[in-house]
């Protein structure tokens, strides 16, 4: 069988994920910050996290089982993927389902301790051309996945009618942005760089 890139695209993908809850939970956190209700609109962002968690799912998979190239790069790229995209399927069903959203979250904690491990490893193993683009990118994503467990139940707070008083959940959520929107950036600089390659126009 032909060995078939899909890199830039997941890429992509990973790129739009990470931007995509950054919107979604930024609107709702101002709405919320407003006195309005941010229900309906954390409900709504269920339909493109779940488009875009099913296509990570499912190419993932894809990846993993035709990946073209000999030595270890499979387990690197492909191991997290597709469970990156069922972490976006369980979180746009918790929310399309009004569910607590804190058991997704605790999953994006495990998983973004997974990616910071397996970023090092493949940093310290040398498999990528730029291992420090890497690098940043599981670390920023895999701290992001981390930080994403206390953000969840800070969300679930808001959703019960409690306030987060404490001055240390601001500073969580602007962490969680904040490395989310470096790390989705960087995914999309990265397969922006290989899109030439692939169409061999330089």
């Amino acid at each position: 069988m032909t060995g078939i890139d899909i890199l830039t695209s997941q890429l992509f993908v990973l790129g739009f994920m990470g931007l995509t809850i950054c919107y979604i939970t930024m609107h709702s956190y101002l709405l919320f910050r407003k006195g309005k209700k941010s229900d309906p609109s954390m409900r709504a962002g269920a339909i493109p996290l779940a488009t875009l968690g099913i296509y990570a799912f499912i190419s993932g998979l894809f990846g993993q089982f035709t990946w073209p190239l000999s030595g270890a790069y499979d387990i690197l790229y492909y191991d997290i993927y597709p469970l990156i995209g069922l972490l976006f399927l369980g979180f746009a069903w918790s929310l399309h389902k009004r569910l607590q959203l804190q058991y997704a979250g605790f999953f994006g904690l495990l998983l973004g301790i997974m990616s910071v491990y397996y970023g090092y490893m493949g940093y310290a193993a040398g498999l990528s051309q730029a291992p420090i683009a890497v690098l940043g990118l599981f670390s920023l994503f895999g701290f992001a996945g981390i930080l994403g467990y206390p953000v969840t139940l800070m969300l679930d707070r808001a959703g019960e009618g409690n306030k987060n008083k404490w001055m240390g959940w601001r500073v969580i959520i602007l962490a969680f942005w904040i490395l989310l929107m470096l790390g989705s950036l960087l995914a999309i600089y990265i397969a922006m760089m290989a899109v030439p390659a692939h169409f061999q126009i330089f």
